[in-house]
């Protein structure tokens, strides 16, 4: 019975590092440096004394998310018009401090040069920003051995089954020894 006990418990502490997944982030010596992984979604942000503007390429849309400076509350009820080298858009409110312009050149891969007039209630101020928007083939790959990755759930699930099938074997020969041993 000691046996046993010994062997589960080694079992035990053995178990979490069996299907443990090695993680990045640190620096391993020499090695060149991974790629930065974009973002989701290219962005500009724009921010004078009044306004605080995030510009979002969504889709074939651009979605501007605008707040005050000095309290973080979104902006309802603006007029927002976006300059981008073509003619001037309107957007429209989607939410509270949220807008949103149709197709624009933005969706377009290159660095654009964004003037974006806000006039809320008495205060009106030109936000500028440039937004890059990167070719859809440099989007960066996913690393194939990253966490939660196919790959490491399947190696996680062997290495389970495989301390399963130890501790059956174990217990399998545990209860032979006991049987052929006279009491």
């Amino acid at each position: 019975m000691k046996f046993l006990r010994i062997f589960y418990v080694a079992l035990a502490l053995a178990a979490p590092s069996l299907t443990s997944h090695a993680h990045g982030g640190e620096d391993h010596g020499d090695a060149s440096a991974p790629a930065p992984v974009a973002s989701a979604a290219p962005r500009a942000q724009a921010q004078s004394e009044d306004f605080e503007l995030v510009a979002e390429v969504q889709g074939q849309a651009l979605v501007l998310f605008l707040d005050r400076f000095d309290s973080n509350a979104p902006v309802v009820g603006a007029q927002v018009e976006v300059d981008s080298g073509g003619p001037p858009a309107m957007a429209a409110e989607t939410a509270p401090g949220v807008y949103r312009v149709a197709a624009g050149p933005w969706t377009q891969p290159g660095r654009h040069a964004l003037t974006v007039s806000v006039q809320a209630g008495d205060t009106a101020d030109l936000l500028s920003a440039t937004l890059d928007v990167p070719a859809a083939a440099a989007a960066a790959p996913a690393a194939s051995l990253a966490v939660g990755s196919p790959a490491t759930t399947k190696r996680g699930l062997w290495a389970l089954a495989g301390a399963l099938a130890l501790a059956a074997l174990g217990g399998f020969a545990w209860r032979r020894r006991r049987a052929s041993t006279p009491s």
